[in-house]
């Protein structure tokens, strides 16, 4: 595990109710009501390039614990890939290379837009350029359920296009959170579009 990832894995942890608490237990973010009840986790792993992996569980029973299992994991997740967005192109790694993506692991990029006044997050794109149907993007869109379920920023897949040209193409998109809406087709200006709206209007 990067030693220098690590550090910002449970920072940013101020949205939890005053009955939750984190506490580490290993390599694990173990997350516990009233101080005993143990709800669920977090366990931070290592990539085979040394890079961070959050790999959020939820405990029995799960409709009462997933809630906020999902929240400790956003917070978590968002100020890992904050600090990865800052850090300059060639410092940057990615999680899961080529040559070491496990067989059957499916990568999906993700880049997060923070605020240009308060470093907050406004917006999340999560890149899967290989989903070229409506039913296909939905399936992406329930791998990401737990953290949109409490998403306060939009999050949108992005899919493939609809053609070769990239001055007209148009590309799948799907906002996930915080609602969740219909699949349609739109022009990456258009996006970037609504992106620079959502930074000069946060704060």
């Amino acid at each position: 595990m990067n030693d220098e990832n690590s550090k910002y894995e449970a920072t940013n942890l101020s949205k939890l109710p005053a009955s939750i608490s984190v506490k580490k237990r290993g390599n694990t973010y173990v997350i516990f009501r009233n101080g005993h009840e143990e709800i669920g986790g977090i366990v931070v792993c290592g990539t085979p390039l040394g890079d961070t992996q959050l790999q959020p569980y939820v405990e029995e029973p799960q409709d009462r614990n997933k809630t906020i299992v999902a929240l400790v994991a956003q917070q978590m997740s968002d100020a890992l890939l904050v600090h990865i967005a800052k850090k300059p192109e060639y410092l940057r790694r990615d999680a899961f290379p080529p040559n070491f993506v496990p067989a059957g692991t499916e990568v999906l990029e993700n880049k997060v837009f923070p605020c240009s006044k308060c470093n907050q997050i406004v917006a999340r794109l999560v890149f899967s350029w290989n989903t070229a149907s409506t039913e296909e993007m939905e399936m992406v869109g329930k791998k990401f359920e737990l953290e949109a379920s409490v998403s306060d920023y939009p999050v949108w897949v992005l899919g493939a296009p609809d053609c070769d040209d990239n001055d007209i193409a148009k590309y799948l998109t799907f906002q996930i959170a915080p609602t969740k809406g219909a699949v349609y087709w739109e022009h990456p200006d258009d996006m970037n579009k609504r992106l620079i709206a959502l930074d000069v209007n946060h704060c």
